[in-house]
């Protein structure tokens, strides 16, 4: 009768799901990889390797191995196989608004807006790799706080993909996030527009740009201006994107600077009070920045006084980086609902950012503005921007 003996090393099982806290995804190269395995740098965890030792009577010995490592390898080589694009590293860049006018209270309770957007040159990393599993996406990300279900604008864009194309890959994703939450920034509805760039790529590009552009407004307002060139012109709720020419150059520096504290969109918009709001004409404000660049009278935004009242402490800060900047910055203002403050024409803040200890935990980063190519999704700058953030995992 034959007898079993099971020698286990003294290693312990990695209990982590997550895919990315055990590989790291390399850039992507524009002929994809043809062998995963050896281009994907494993750090070496401490898998279960398990050791049988079979016996029988005539004392003869068979000895099997079983490693986990090989068996992850083979099953990242079957997705090269199976897929020309197994994985893909995108830049998911955010916004500001140059100016932001409100003209109109629509019947379905939302705004009408004309805004000047701007693509700018922070923005986060987000990883994408096929995932072996039809079921289901995982997301995973570097801070705390950032939900990891369908309540993502990443998995949104993924689940609406799927059912506008019938297409059935599933995604492993690690999203970088350097762009702080609550910021006015767009954020979240640029990590949108790339997961949605990402799997028509994955699929052949199926959809045409315009198509995605057209999805992306049931994602959310923000989500289809990602799909311009980078500057444009936006109305109705900002779905309606008219591409213009870049109307500023891009060796223009900025900094932004964002406290710790959020303001609600919801609580700005219905403080916002239409007669208390610019009357310059949208067109004009164009035909100035065309003709002039930014200027403070040109920087508009209508939705300061609500926010400032939804945070005083905003108010404040914005006050005291005129008064600071004694000239430095070519124009002061918010960014969409807030709570960024965005001063063009330097890439420095204010001395007293450092040295007050109320502004100890102000997100900080200098910026310029960017655009992409046709066809081609925006580019991580080469040489990125100094950005100074104290931003904790919590925001």
């Amino acid at each position: 009768m034959a007898s079993s003996h099971f020698l286990c090393s003294n290693h312990a099982i990695p209990i982590s799901q997550n895919p990315f806290k055990t590989i790291h995804l390399p850039q992507f190269r524009p002929n994809g990889s043809s062998n995963f395995h050896s281009k994907l740098h494993f750090q070496r965890p401490h898998f279960l390797k398990v050791r049988a030792m079979v016996s029988d009577s005539s004392r003869k010995k068979l000895e099997i191995v079983y490693d986990p490592d090989e068996r992850i390898n083979k099953l990242a080589d079957k997705i090269d196989n199976d897929a020309p694009l197994s994985r893909l590293t995108l830049f998911s860049p955010c916004k500001i608004n140059v100016f932001l006018r409100i003209t109109n209270k629509r019947e379905d309770g939302y705004h009408d807006l004309a805004s000047l957007f701007h693509v700018i040159s922070l923005g986060d990393i987000i990883k994408f790799s096929l995932s072996p599993s039809n079921t289901k996406d995982a997301l995973s990300t570097n801070v705390s706080g950032v939900p990891l279900d369908d309540r993502n604008l990443i998995i949104k864009a993924l689940n609406l993909y799927r059912k506008k194309t019938g297409t059935e890959n599933f995604f492993w994703i690690h999203l970088d996030k350097r762009v702080p939450t609550g910021a006015g920034l767009g954020g979240g509805s640029s990590n949108a527009a790339t997961a949605l760039w990402a799997a028509n790529q994955f699929n052949g590009c199926p959809a045409t740009e315009k198509e995605l552009q057209e999805w992306s407004s049931e994602i959310g307002s923000d989500v289809p201006f990602f799909f311009s060139q980078g500057a444009a012109y936006c109305t109705g709720r900002g779905e309606i994107v008219q591409d213009i020419p870049p109307l500023v150059s891009s060796n223009i520096p900025m900094v932004l600077i964002k406290p710790p504290q959020a303001c609600s969109t919801a609580e700005v918009y219905k403080r916002l009070r239409l007669n208390q709001t610019s009357n310059v004409d949208p067109s004009i404000l164009l035909e100035k920045i065309s003709t002039n660049g930014i200027s403070q009278d040109v920087c508009i935004n209508d939705l300061e006084p609500p926010a400032f009242e939804v945070l005083p402490s905003l108010k404040r800060l914005k006050q005291r980086i005129t008064a600071a900047g004694r000239g430095e910055y070519d124009a002061i203002f918010m960014s969409g609902s807030g709570s960024t403050i965005v001063g063009i024409g330097s890439p420095d803040p204010p001395q007293f950012l450092y040295d007050e200890d109320e502004y100890q935990d102000v997100f900080l980063s200098d910026a310029y503005f960017l655009t992409r190519e046709a066809n081609e999704w925006y580019k991580e700058p080469a040489s990125s921007p100094s950005s100074e953030s104290l931003l904790s995992e919590s925001v």
